[in-house]
């Protein structure tokens, strides 16, 4: 087990994300704001944030009080049944942000100690907000308060088996502490020890594709696990013991043909049962992460929602909704996911059987030419999969052979990345002399463990290198600064942040008396960009 945690930084809804324990805000007198209910009491309705209450069952133990994990006591609980502590933290009796953020840790401390870790996690999440800067002393501070944060952040983490994720809504509070990360750390590996130099060059060389909009997505079921989601073994197991079918799945060196003893157990309610079974309101650390990097094209073979949960916090008004292919069409410039394998949504889309996979190939043959125009016309990151014996991986092949009539040398170039978590034991073979076990020179194939490691630690560090390319997508891209005209961060600022915060804001009052010019709209997107608000006036002008 790793003996030290790890900072994330994420832009998502808390109350979304598969953790093992949450700081949430209170005062003094243990009074929440009204937006939390739903999360502390499950089945009640959000409400104002002014309207303030006092959860229900608290518990009180060295100077901290919180809701116990009311997670059901069974082996194999469903994603929406796991709840996780909840840690309330005093927001406003500190008289300082030191002492605040100082006090934030010690119930990060709190909470690793007692939460039950899930998901086959190597070390314990905890999950929290920026403390103290909505109904708290420290509202527009919110510069000052990010720093401090980050930088304690980090060297909590240094010390202590417990990860952390900063879990920020607002655009510009994620795009701020991003970029406090950049500042906080003297070298580039200090926020990201656990990764080797190769790990951190591909991130950072996947990072700026993203940012410049040249980077797609293909997540498989490995992101899901996190969630509580089964695997083939344990999906087929489980269809089996609900429907009364014997399933035996052999012991043979290559992977068993998971969708034959599907089809063999000729359930009728086979797509209804896993329509149920992977249905959820939550997402993982690393759907999270995939979404922060705003790539317009998404592609998985998962059947669950995780995705368009986490999507759910980043394609807000006014940005355009992720649209779900095939239930939606693309449109204009939409961000689309396309649910390759079916969508919970619509049972009859699914696909697990033999039978349903010839459908795909045959019927449905369009959806895979998606993925072969996304190798064509961006690069291709799968995440995610055991790439051996991935079928889809062989688009690349033919993708190839339309890239080699290009003028320009793709010798070298390849059409995607694919990450695997563990090396494979042996060298690749030839595939006439081990069926299965086939790779594509078209592909870069990168592994972050050595074959026999332990793979929940492998699975960390693939979150850890997701949050590298998150941070390097966002420090680079054109959202960078996406909190430098939030009236928000005006306390705070560097003089050169200030000094060019007070002429774009005369930049945009000027635009403003001259709405019908022809530029009006491309200057005020811009400044909306930049994080604009009419109420931005109020920053100081002299």
């Amino acid at each position: 087990m790793p003996q030290t945690g790890h900072l994330f930084v994420v832009q998502a809804d808390l109350t979304r994300l598969a953790a093992d324990a949450f700081l949430v805000p209170c005062d003094t007198y243990l009074n929440v704001a009204g937006g939390w209910r739903p999360f502390l009491e499950p089945g009640t309705q959000e409400q104002a944030s002014e309207l303030w209450f006092t959860p229900p069952g608290l518990q009180n133990e060295d100077v901290f009080h919180f809701l116990p994990d009311a997670t059901p006591d069974v082996e194999k609980p469903a994603p929406d049944e796991v709840v996780g502590l909840r840690v309330l933290v005093d927001t406003v009796k500190a008289e300082s942000i030191p002492e605040m953020v100082e006090h934030s840790l010690s119930a990060v401390r709190f909470a690793a100690t007692r939460a039950t870790t899930r998901g086959g996690r190597a070390l314990p999440l905890i999950a929290m907000p920026i403390l103290g800067v909505g109904e708290g002393n420290f509202r527009g501070h919110r510069a000052e308060v990010i720093s401090e944060l980050i930088g304690q952040l980090l060297a909590f983490v240094s010390e202590e088996p417990v990860d952390v994720a900063l879990v920020l809504r607002r655009p510009a509070d994620f795009a701020a502490a991003q970029w406090a990360r950049g500042q906080v750390t003297d070298a580039d590996k200090t926020a990201w020890p656990e990764l080797s130099a190769e790990h951190l060059a591909l991130a950072d060389r996947l990072g700026k594709k993203a940012a410049g909009g040249e980077l797609s997505i293909f997540a498989g079921a490995g992101v899901s696990k996190p969630v509580n989601f089964p695997d083939w073994d344990e999906l087929l197991q489980e269809l089996a013991d609900a429907n009364g079918k014997t399933l035996v799945i052999p012991a043979v060196p290559q992977e068993p043909d998971y969708p034959q003893l599907a089809q063999d157990m000729q359930i009728e309610t086979l797509n209804e049962d896993i329509a149920t079974r992977f249905r959820t309101e939550k997402h993982a650390l690393g759907h999270a992460l995939l979404a922060d990097l705003r790539t317009p094209s998404l592609v998985t073979t998962n059947y669950d929602p995780c995705l368009e949960n986490a999507a759910a916090a980043i394609h807000t008004d006014p940005d355009p909704k992720l649209r779900v292919i095939a239930r939606e069409l693309a449109l204009g410039s939409h961000p689309w996911l396309l649910k390759l394998h079916g969508d919970i949504a619509h049972p009859d889309t699914i696909v697990l059987t033999t039978d349903q996979y010839e459908r795909l190939r045959g019927e449905h043959k369009a959806l895979h030419g998606v993925v072969q125009t996304l190798m064509l016309t961006s690069h291709l990151l799968f995440v995610g999969f055991g790439f051996a014996d991935s079928d889809f991986l062989g688009m690349a092949e033919a993708v190839q052979n339309v890239r080699a009539l290009a003028q320009e040398d793709t010798s070298t170039s390849k059409v995607g990345t694919a990450i695997g978590l563990l090396e494979p034991p042996a060298p690749h073979k030839s595939p006439e002399s081990e069926p299965g076990k086939r790779t594509y020179a078209e592909l870069d194939y990168e592994y972050l463990a050595r074959a026999g490691s332990d793979v929940s630690e492998a699975a960390r560090l693939l979150e850890i290198l997701l949050d590298r390319l998150a941070w390097r997508c966002q420090v680079t891209g054109d959202v960078r600064a996406s909190f430098l005209l939030d009236p928000d961060y005006q306390k705070g600022a560097s003089p050169e942040d200030e000094e060019l915060r007070r002429k774009l804001v005369e930049l945009q009052e000027v635009a403003n008396r001259h709405r019908e010019s022809a530029a009006y709209g491309a200057v005020t997107a811009l400044l909306q960009g930049l994080g604009y608000r009419e109420d931005t006036r109020s920053v100081r002008r002299s």
